[in-house]
């Protein structure tokens, strides 16, 4: 009876010296290691079901999730037009904080901590206020510029199209008449098209406003009232976007660190770390790349109007305003803001038009071999493959947008994938230049670790070389015999060709044979002069060959 007491005896009527004891603490330790460790495990082992059974319902439940996402983002758009408003508003809400810290900033006395505080309000109220009115008055100058454009060019257009018509109506009718053949045979056509006219109209037309267009009359005025709706709704996402960006610009500097907050409470430091140094690098890449590229349109619209001004081009403004807002796209941007352009200046002068035509491929060159590396430089890290799949992804995604923001997107997971490939190797004790690997052979370790790289020499190269062509060669001559064994095995023992004509084309089928088989030998007799390093089966088949054509013979 005393031992069962003694051992259901508490902790806390033990004496301290026991409690506190260097092997019971041990023990202790152990006992609450070993119990989060299974409890760690069971944790683990619970939250993989868990996620298991999120993504079997996401997935069995794709369309709805999807219908549910589209009405959030359709909920959240006036706040998503407020972050790209803020975004593109704040370099220059900073560039006009800088010009007033030098004008009066400087000026303030740093132990004044009221006064200091007083001017950071109101510098940033006011640089706000700038950005602000900044971006309003690029809006209204672009938009002065294009629209009454616009209105005069389609004005000239029909005003000159009946005149131009007829002048090219004339021509024809004179090329015509000159040439007698071509008359019959514009006027059959003519005929022909009169008649397949009429009989559209009889068939296909008249039915389809009958039975297509007017009953469906009210249907096509509720489309158009939901276009208008439409319209409305996103210059009302606009305007709500526009105050949004206000209130973020305002209190960007505690956004910020709220954000900064979350994610050191949520991921453990190190974690913590490598998130913000990648978002830093993202804000780096977009900001740089879409501020680089918003000047380098400018700079190409302004050139465009100069030389088209001084060529005496129509439409100079309105096509430099093309050419410049189109140009913010990567790659196809020129071309989407050309094409248009050109059919334009086509209507007035065709001459004028391969003018236009000439004038934006020198543009263009020098845009992408000066002007835009001198600003962009290598803000993306991206080669020109890489840019044109990032626009062909993003853009067949998100159109217009994705062509714009597909760049910079791409550089980040580019970069994303390129660190955690490197850090791989790094771990592994391996190169992360990527030229170590151009003619890499094999890696191999030494006794101490040290990591040995074996490259491909120049005599390996070229006797790989040879070996591809003797090996064409070989296929070739295998193909021909092949072909002359089909013929011989059809016609008996040996091929016997009825005529001369047959019999030149044997033995010049024989001729080729023998001339291929002359030219393999030679190749490979360079091949084995030339160094040890050829596989055997490439020496079995030039063996089995050169004994294939003995008999043969």
């Amino acid at each position: 009876m005393e031992k069962k007491q003694k051992k259901n005896i508490d902790i806390s009527v033990q004496e301290p010296e026991e409690i506190f004891h260097p092997d019971y603490v041990a023990s202790q330790q152990k006992k609450k290691k070993r119990f989060r460790g299974m409890l760690g495990h069971w944790f683990g082992l619970f939250l993989v079901i868990i996620i298991s059974i999120v993504i079997f319902y996401c997935l069995s439940n794709m369309v709805h999730i999807l219908k549910a996402v589209r009405t959030l983002v359709k909920l959240l758009m006036p706040v998503i037009y407020g972050l790209v408003i803020a975004y593109l508003l704040n370099p220059l809400m900073v560039f006009y904080g800088n010009v007033f810290y030098r004008l009066f900033g400087r000026k303030i006395p740093e132990d004044e901590e009221r006064h200091v505080e007083r001017y950071q309000k109101f510098s940033k109220v006011i640089s706000l206020i700038l950005a602000m009115i900044t971006g309003l008055l690029i809006i209204t100058v672009l938009l002065w510029m294009l629209i009454p454009q616009v209105f005069n060019s389609v004005i000239a257009l029909a005003n000159t199209l009946p005149d131009q018509a007829q002048d090219y109506y004339h021509k024809v009718s004179k090329w015509v008449m000159d040439n007698p053949y071509m008359a019959n045979q514009f006027q059959d056509a003519l005929l022909h098209l009169t008649d397949s006219l009429d009989e559209w109209t009889q068939k296909d037309l008249l039915p389809w406003l009958q039975t297509g267009l007017l009953p469906n009359v009210n249907s096509l005025a509720s489309m158009f009232a939901s276009g208008v709706f439409s319209v409305l709704g996103v210059l009302y996402n606009l305007l709500i976007g526009c105050i949004v960006a206000v209130y973020l610009l305002l209190g960007k500097e505690k956004f910020l660190a709220q954000a900064k907050k979350m994610i050191y409470a949520v991921f453990g430091k190190k974690q913590a770390d490598v998130i913000l140094h990648y978002s830093r690098m993202t804000n780096d890449t977009f900001s740089g790349f879409i501020v680089g590229k918003i000047v380098d349109s400018a700079i190409i619209g302004v050139i465009c109007f100069i030389v088209m001004w001084i060529l005496k081009l129509p439409y100079p403004l309105l096509i430099s305003v093309i050419v410049g807002v189109t140009n913010v796209i990567p790659v196809f941007g020129p071309y989407i803001g050309a094409v248009p352009s050109a059919l334009l200046i086509l209507l007035v002068s065709p001459m004028q038009c391969l003018y236009f035509v000439v004038f934006i491929i020198i543009l263009q060159q020098l845009d992408g071999n000066v002007i835009g590396p001198a600003i962009l430089g290598e803000s993306t890290g991206l080669t020109a493959f890489w840019v044109l799949f990032a626009i062909l992804l993003f853009g067949g995604m998100w159109g217009i947008v994705g062509m714009i923001v597909g760049v910079p997107l791409f550089a980040m997971i580019y970069r994303l994938l390129k660190d955690y490939l490197e850090l791989r190797l790094y771990h592994k004790r391996l190169s992360t230049e990527t030229e170590m690997y151009k003619d890499l052979k094999s890696i191999q370790s030494d006794v101490q670790g040290d990591k040995h790289y074996i490259l491909y020499t120049k005599k390996e190269k070229r006797n790989a070389n040879l070996r591809r062509d003797a090996e064409d060669k070989i296929t070739l001559m295998q193909l021909l015999d092949q072909k002359l064994m089909d013929v011989s095995d059809a016609e008996g023992e040996q091929p016997k060709l009825k005529n001369a004509a047959g019999q030149d084309s044997q033995n010049a089928s024989e001729k080729t044979v023998d001339d291929l088989a002359e030219g393999g030998r030679d190749e490979y007799g360079k091949v084995v002069e030339a160094g040890e390093n050829m596989p055997g089966r490439t020496v079995e088949a030039a063996d089995v060959l050169v004994t294939d054509k003995q008999e043969h013979k």
